[in-house]
């Protein structure tokens, strides 16, 4: 039963990699892995993910560390495996921004009731909170990287999540292509693309946008309600 939740797993370990990739889309889960951060971060530079799988030992970068950068740009849902399950070492995981802490070994069946809970909970139930706005049919809560339309989750990547929030703060005024260019460090041929993407997410009709509209000469503006 195929449930289009997409998992990253990240761990060293090749054998267990294989082992949670195999389990995982038997639960009707799609699954990637990567074996170290560098792997993982062109990944989810790449691919927006309902959730991360991260080890906390690794070579190069410490799963730790790397939650910690992930949480400066995303609130993705993470789940930590780790051989060290002392109270200390959970905490320093839940300090770092995980959502939730695993001692290995563990039984599957407790993993799958983790990640379910996890995706249940975060199911964006805050998209309704004080710091979100609304455009038609569409919420969104900035900073969060997930728009709902009807009930159905969008999910977006980082750059068009910091385009959106962008046009957010101008409050339907018009932003430059090269004020959006200079805050992603991209090209403004670039920006052109990131809202050709983002159109796609949120017009009915992406070749006439109701909402993030072009601006002759300038660059962008959204319109929205509240």
């Amino acid at each position: 039963m195929k449930n289009n939740k997409h998992i990253l797993v990240i761990d060293d370990d090749e054998r267990l990699r294989e082992l949670l990739t195999t389990f995982l889309m038997s639960e009707g889960y799609i699954v990637d892995s990567a074996e170290d951060t560098e792997n993982a971060q062109s990944k989810i530079n790449d691919i927006v993910y309902d959730l991360i799988i991260l080890d906390v030992m690794m070579p190069k970068e410490s799963g730790l560390s790397f939650a910690k950068k992930i949480r400066k740009f995303s609130s993705i849902p993470i789940l930590m495996l780790s051989a060290m399950g002392a109270l200390e070492n959970r905490i320093a995981g839940f300090e770092s921004g995980v959502d939730e802490y695993l001692p290995k070994p563990f039984d599957p069946r407790e993993l799958l009731l983790r990640i379910n809970a996890i995706l249940k909970r975060i199911s964006y139930n805050n998209v309704n909170s004080s710091n979100s706005v609304s455009f038609g049919s569409i919420l969104y809560k900035t900073n969060s990287n997930i728009i709902r339309i009807k009930n159905k989750d969008i999910y977006l990547t980082k750059n068009e999540t910091k385009i959106l929030d962008q046009l957010i703060q101008s409050k339907g005024h018009s932003v430059t292509r090269e004020l959006l260019a200079s805050l992603l460090n991209v090209s403004p041929r670039t920006i052109d693309v990131n809202i050709n993407r983002l159109r796609i997410k949120i017009e009915k009709k992406p070749s006439h946008p109701l909402y993030l509209l072009s601006v002759r000469g300038v660059g962008y503006k959204l319109e929205y309600d509240s």
